[in-house]
Formats: C-alpha cells, structure tokens, sequence
C-alpha cells in the first residue's frame, strides 16, 4: 500500500468543494488523517477570493501515476479547467505533496499553509508510531 499526502485548496463553493472533493478521494483511496482547514489569503494576481486548504493523508493501492490520475479526474468533474483557473476561480486543486515519505512538489517548501497543514500530519503520525 501506497502512502499519499495531498493539499486540498478551493476558493470557489469551498465548503462544498472541499467536501465533495474528500468523498470522491473516498472512492478510490483510504482517508486515514485529516488536518486542520485553513483559511488562507490567495497567492497570485489571478486569485482573489481566500482559499480554504486542507492536507490528507491517504492510502492507495495504485501507482503513483495512477493515484495522480485519479486527482486529475476529480478535479475534472468538480469543474476545473484552465477557463476557470484564468478566471481566478478554482473549485478544487489536489496536490501531491509526498509519495511513500517522498517530496513530489516544492509547495511544502515555498508556501508556509502547505507545511503547516503537512507538518501536523507528519507530526502526528511520528507520534502514533512510537
């Protein structure tokens, strides 16, 4: 099995968005940890509606092309598309941050929301595991 950690954003109907993006990722992989939600100013000259963010942690039988495909799909269906995005409106945005322990995005690095929501989970898991 397979260990994902995801960064969920939306700033367009996020509450729903949130909500349905985690009970699609719910379909195809297992949730096993949730951080806090934070609410977040946007980043860029596009964005200018706050965004909520969200990191996960999940568990996937698939590859990690495979899992990323699974993300690309949904956030098809929940409405983004490269429109909506130069519009500054974006329904969902899933992000892989770390595959099997591994970095596979500089976000945790560059954006201080993305290492907050990521640290707690790491932080709590390196708890439960001792």
């Amino acid at each position: 099995m397979n260990t994902a950690i995801v960064m969920l954003g939306s700033n367009f109907q996020k509450e729903q968005n949130m909500e349905r993006a985690k009970e699609m990722l719910s379909e195809f992989f297992e949730i096993v940890d949730e951080s806090r939600v934070l609410l977040t100013k946007p980043v860029g000259k596009k964005y200018t509606n706050e965004f909520l963010n969200q990191a996960l942690k999940l568990l996937s039988a698939d590859t990690f092309i495979e899992t990323q495909k699974h993300f690309k799909q949904i956030e098809d269906l929940l409405g983004r598309s490269p429109l909506t995005n130069m519009m500054g409106d974006v329904t969902i945005d899933i992000d892989l941050i770390f595959w099997n322990g591994q970095q596979k995005r500089n976000d945790y690095d560059n954006y201080d929301f993305v290492k907050e929501c990521v640290d707690e989970l790491l932080q709590r898991n390196a708890e439960t595991d001792n």
